[in-house]
């Protein structure tokens, strides 16, 4: 979006910027696509995706946020309604999710699906800002 923010660091350029996001390889974002665990109860599914483009970490900046975004809008296009998800619950997942990620090793392409420390931070934010209807979908 052209009105949302992307830090720029001091040693790039806006066009070095671009290039680097531009310079993601499909097929690396088609895995996460293709091989997502849609058999998972729905809490799990949410966990999942955010570990998955999280902690690949497939952009310089702003994984956190497309993550969120794009979770919701995949919710939304499967008749799941996301509801309102409290802003701070959500910055203090992130901040954790930022932690465990400087403390574990990058996440391969073979391993997007693991349930590990950053898949945990994860589970207990959805199992707080999901509906209960929705948390036990598929249990």
């Amino acid at each position: 979006m052209s009105d949302s923010h992307y830090d720029v660091l001091p040693h790039q350029t806006r066009e070095e910027l671009r290039r680097r996001i531009w310079n993601v390889r499909n097929g690396d974002l088609q895995r996460v696509l293709d091989g997502f665990p849609t058999d998972e109860p729905l809490v799990e599914q949410c966990a999942l995706w955010m570990h998955a483009v999280v902690g690949k970490h497939f952009f310089p900046d702003a994984n956190h946020r497309t993550a969120i975004v794009l979770l919701r809008q995949l919710l939304r296009d499967n008749g799941i309604d996301p509801g309102e998800w409290p802003i701070e619950r959500t910055k203090e997942a992130r901040r954790e999710s930022h932690e465990v990620c400087r403390e574990i090793p990058p996440v391969r392409l073979d391993a997007l699906y693991e349930r590990d420390e950053l898949y945990g931070v994860w589970k207990r934010y959805f199992e707080e800002v999901l509906t209960v209807e929705y948390s036990n979908e598929g249990q």
